[in-house]
């Protein structure tokens, strides 16, 4: 992770973000327990108060997968939300899944957790980005992929970049 987080900061150092985001340094974070098994977490870029959540989460959790999450919240999520739901079309072909439950801080790929977009309509995405208080989009890597996975989860935080419009500050779209 220690790697992935200096190519992460690279990235964010030639983003237009705001300071709020861009001042955070990158957290690595250890533990022996998620549901059993130890993880490793990546989150950065990161803002994390009690109204308001910005982040992109990498996670390695042992013996099940890596992931990449793009979290917002609170004013994020207003700031966000309409450039998120216009790519609905990009995030279906691109294999992300959108949380459909109210815990923002369950990261398993269970049926009642996280929804295939692929499987949802338009109307159902709409209705989950519009209702909840936060968003919650993540992309699930294999273990299978375990010689490609650094580059596989630098391309996912790019798109991450780009769907939270940071990389797009005119508001374009199907990036």
């Amino acid at each position: 992770m220690e790697d992935l987080s200096e190519k992460y900061t690279a990235i964010v150092d030639k983003a237009d973000l705001p300071i709020e985001i861009k001042s955070a340094s990158p957290k690595i974070s250890r533990g022996e327990n998620y549901h059993g098994l130890p993880y490793v977490v990546l989150d950065y870029p990161r803002v994390f108060d009690k109204e308001n959540v910005f982040a992109i989460r990498t996670l390695f959790w042992w013996g099940n997968f890596f992931s990449s999450t793009v979290h917002v919240k609170g004013k994020y999520k207003n700031q966000f939300a309409n450039v998120i739901q216009s790519n609905y079309q990009q995030l279906s072909a691109t294999g992300y899944a959108v949380c459909i439950n109210d815990d923002e801080w369950d990261f398993r790929f269970t049926e009642n957790n996280f929804k295939s977009i692929n499987e949802l309509s338009v109307s159902e995405w709409e209705h989950i980005i519009t209702a909840g208080t936060f968003i919650k989009l993540s992309i699930k890597i294999p273990l299978t992929q375990w010689d490609s996975v650094a580059d596989e989860l630098i391309n996912f935080f790019k798109l991450n970049l780009q769907l939270t419009e940071i990389n797009s500050p005119g508001g374009e779209t199907n990036l």
